[in-house]
């Protein structure tokens, strides 16, 4: 009889923090424009490493839910109002992350994406992805029912 060896991943210690530290944001423990605790505060409090606390903050900031200047805690991100774009027939929509150049050039968070989209010219528009709502003028059926399509 043979075993079988099943392994449970089990996440990092900073995925856990982030993920403590995330659903804090989420509810408000920690308000759009005021600071986190301290690096300091946050070793303490989790029992672990200055290098856990940074990598754990570093995942908040790449999913663009805080930002941090060099000597100041982490700041909770301010969440733009959104614009609503309408694609036009016929248009195409890539999301991806901006370049380092695009980055500093648009004056980019990191973690936060961008989305083009490419009319049936060839036209092209980027815009943030945390500042935009993007509508299909074929309408929210048109566009699942291409989803379950490729699925």
């Amino acid at each position: 009889m043979s075993r079988v060896n099943v392994q449970r991943h089990v996440p990092a210690v900073y995925h856990q923090i982030a993920d403590f530290l995330r659903a804090e944001i989420v509810r408000g423990t920690y308000p759009a424009g005021q600071p986190m605790p301290s690096e300091r505060e946050l070793c303490e409090r989790y029992t672990v490493s200055l290098t856990t606390v940074r990598r754990a903050v570093n995942i908040l900031r790449e999913e663009g839910l805080v930002t941090s200047r060099r000597g100041a805690p982490s700041t909770v991100r301010e969440r733009p109002i959104r614009s609503t774009v309408v694609m036009g027939r016929g248009s195409k929509l890539t999301c991806r992350m901006p370049t380092t150049t695009e980055r500093f050039a648009m004056n980019i968070e990191r973690g936060v994406p961008l989305v083009e989209v490419r009319d049936k010219s060839g036209r092209v528009e980027v815009f943030l992805a945390d500042r935009v709502e993007i509508l299909n003028p074929e309408g929210l059926a048109g566009a699942a029912t291409r989803i379950m399509d490729v699925a």
